[in-house]
């Protein structure tokens, strides 16, 4: 095999063998609005009908909590109120007020998910023309869509990096995994929505974007992947993966996304430049 020279890209040390690329332009087939929204009505609405079954539990497990205090009976009837208020809506305004703690939320995933899925129709109108008010109602069902494929995993793979709370989690082997998925469905001429996993005390900083390009690299779980990230319009982005060599039952991924600590928190991760893993959402 040709010996392979690393380059450097963005600050990122990547191989000079051609990756595969596919003809995505974030420029073009992205959105050129970055991912920040500030709450509507119809966005609170929204949340607070998809959370409906959680926010009905929470007001009977705090009638059950409050009845308790005044014996068994009372316990049993106020579950019973507390769930039949959060079925009949009751717990919207718990929603609502939980929600604009908050004065913007993003929706990646939502803005991956349509921006690859109008690459596949190849539409005449470029993504980057479509504005965000025009589409923010798609967004918000293709954000849902993408958290209904993938929650799951990304918690597990989120706590487990923050359990660890080292630089190098040991997640390989399920990130080889997915990085072989991706890769395959990146050769086969198919965008890959995702998921990128941190250790950010707050579960939900973490973040989807699109891969369009991949390299693979010698060894299970080295490839660099071209992505767009919602949250820069119009730039390519990388990630690379691969095992930690002292251990290859950790991870060792870095990105020029930005992550680490920020003015309000963390953004993905308490490092900069760096992962805990990524997964395929869709």
């Amino acid at each position: 095999m040709p010996s392979v020279e690393p380059i450097s890209v963005h600050g990122l040390l990547v191989a000079s063998r051609a990756p595969t690329v596919l003809d995505f332009d974030p420029a073009r087939d992205g959105f050129s609005f970055t991912n920040s929204f500030v709450w509507t009505d119809a966005d609170l609405g929204e949340l607070a009908r998809r959370l409906r079954p959680l926010s009905a539990l929470a007001l009977a497990a705090s009638g059950a909590v409050g009845g308790r205090l005044l014996g068994r009976r009372a316990s049993g009837v106020g579950a019973v109120a507390g769930g039949a208020a959060g079925a009949a809506g009751g717990g919207d305004v718990l929603v609502r007020g939980i929600a604009q703690r908050w004065r913007s939320f993003g929706l990646c995933g939502g803005m991956a998910l349509a921006a690859a899925e109008r690459w596949h129709a190849r539409g005449s109108v470029p993504t980057a023309s479509l504005t965000k008010d025009a589409m923010r109602s798609l967004l918000r069902r293709r954000q849902a869509e993408t958290l209904r494929a993938s929650l799951p995993r990304f918690v597990a793979a989120w706590a487990r990096a923050r359990l660890d709370g080292s630089a190098h989690p040991p997640l390989a082997e399920a990130m080889a995994r997915e990085v072989e998925h991706a890769a395959r469905k990146i050769e086969s001429g198919r965008l890959v929505v995702l998921g990128l996993v941190g250790d950010a005390p707050d579960p939900t900083r973490n973040h989807q974007v699109v891969a369009f390009g991949v390299e693979r690299g010698e060894a299970s779980g080295e490839a660099t992947f071209h992505v767009y990230d919602p949250n820069a319009p119009g730039q390519t982005r990388f990630i690379r993966t691969a095992r930690l060599g002292s251990d290859p039952s950790r991870t060792d991924i870095s990105t020029d996304i930005p992550t680490g600590p920020t003015a309000r928190g963390f953004r993905i991760s308490t490092r900069p430049n760096w992962l805990a893993t990524i997964l395929v959402v869709m």
